[in-house]
């Protein structure tokens, strides 16, 4: 072959190699930006933190508070929610280890407040607004809280409707009217979908033998129905579209991009990597007046586990049982003392059960709640029970137990067994 020929040969041969590699190129950085963007929407966890582009990168302490009060102008025309505020929660979003703690401080926790003397922790809105009780609430914790987000709770009624409603095991009857405060709560124990007007007056409840205690028992199942429902990709398209109509019931200083990372984040948390506990405290009287007195000593053991450090399940070893109080509640409808075989298997192994009733609504699988934030006692109290049941960190029964049991049919076959062998 010519020499001008074999050239002329070599150089069209290159030309058709460019298409294709250009072609492969193109489809390879198109299909690494989808997997990329995919996992920061389903498993952020697995991006490195420089690509993170709609998830957190960063860690983040959030005061959120409720507030049933309306907006109100400033004169310079700002926004701000008057009243007082009737949940108040600090959410620690930690992305390095996937891990979510929330800590919910009771309304009546008893705090002092300069120039005004001891009053409730949720009068501090009132005072100031919400910088000035993040601040408060800073110096109570001991820690930096970064943002606020503040919920009008007729706004959230709109939200909850918006997003489809949420999905919640209602744990007792609950009937109550207040036509002042705009309530009229009318809902039956079993598992449904509560609407908007529904959610609220769930959440808001607190007519029962534990106050304040069981209203944030149920703010705490709100959340976890919440974060569920975020799992769902469509409710979770809807978000910029509900932050953009309902900026005018929510008040904070975290932009709206900010708040999807921050859905995103929380929506991606499995429940093992979820702490949810109760101000450590106890109810009693200050001036005639009733409070939820905070244990300072209890507290820096909480903030010290949620806030900074994750236990170290090697504790295990160190648990002395008789200082772990246990309540039971009986929720299986197969065997009526299953609550009391329960109790009976604790005690043996040297647990102080404080508390063993049936449970209203009907349980199939067994939870096993760690309720201040002890996950290595629950993993130990699971263990002496058979190994059933599922751990949440969260409150359930009584504010002073460290672990509540919520007995399901899934126990029975393993309780009987360990019984017939004592």
């Amino acid at each position: 072959m010519p020499q001008e020929k074999y050239l002329k040969f070599i150089e069209e041969r290159r030309q058709r190699k460019k298409p294709s590699l250009l072609f492969g190129s193109t489809v390879f950085i198109i299909g690494l930006f989808i997997t990329i963007i995919s996992l920061n929407i389903y498993n952020p966890s697995l991006v490195p933190k420089e690509l993170r582009v709609i998830s957190l990168n960063k860690k983040l302490n959030i005061l959120v508070l409720g507030c049933d009060e309306v907006f109100v102008e400033n004169e310079n025309g700002s926004k701000v929610i008057k009243g007082r505020s009737d949940t108040i929660i600090v959410l620690s979003c930690n992305p390095f280890n996937n891990t979510l703690s929330v800590l919910n401080i009771p309304r009546d926790t008893k705090i002092n407040i300069p120039g005004h003397g001891s009053e409730k922790i949720n009068f501090l809105n009132s005072i100031g607004g919400p910088v000035f009780t993040k601040n408060c609430i800073e110096k109570l914790l001991r820690i930096h809280i970064d943002n606020y987000v503040m919920i009008n709770v007729q706004g959230l009624n709109k939200i909850i409707d918006e997003i489809g409603g949420i999905i919640v095991d209602v744990p007792q009857k609950m009937q109550y009217k207040d036509i002042s405060a705009m309530l009229n709560i009318n809902l039956f124990p079993g598992r449904q979908i509560l609407n908007g007007e529904q959610a609220v007056g769930f959440v808001r409840f607190r007519h029962d033998s534990l106050g304040d205690i069981g209203r944030i028992q149920r703010q705490q199942i709100f959340m976890r129905a919440i974060i569920k429902k975020l799992l769902d990709p469509i409710t979770f398209t809807k978000l910029p579209e509900v932050i953009s109509i309902y900026k005018k019931t929510i008040l904070t200083d975290l932009k709206s991009k900010e708040i999807i990372k921050i859905a995103n984040f929380i929506r991606n948390v499995p429940s093992s990597h979820q702490n949810i506990v109760i101000l450590p405290g106890e109810f009693g009287h200050y001036n005639k007046v009733g409070y939820w007195i905070p244990n300072q000593d209890e507290i820096n053991k909480i903030v010290r586990k949620i806030f900074y450090s994750r236990d170290d399940l090697l504790k295990l070893k160190h648990l002395n049982p008789k200082d772990i109080k246990i309540s039971v509640l009986n929720g299986s409808k197969r065997d009526n003392h299953l609550g009391t075989k329960i109790s009976n298997i604790l005690r043996e192994h040297g647990y102080t059960v404080i508390l063993c009733q049936d449970y209203e609504t009907y349980v199939s699988k067994t939870k096993i709640y760690a309720q201040k934030a002890n996950s290595e006692v629950a993993v130990q109290v699971k263990y002496n029970i058979g190994n059933v049941g599922e751990l949440l960190s969260g409150n359930l029964g009584p504010p002073d137990s460290d672990i509540t049991i919520l007995a399901g049919d899934d126990l029975i076959n393993q309780i009987d067994r360990i019984s017939s062998k004592n």
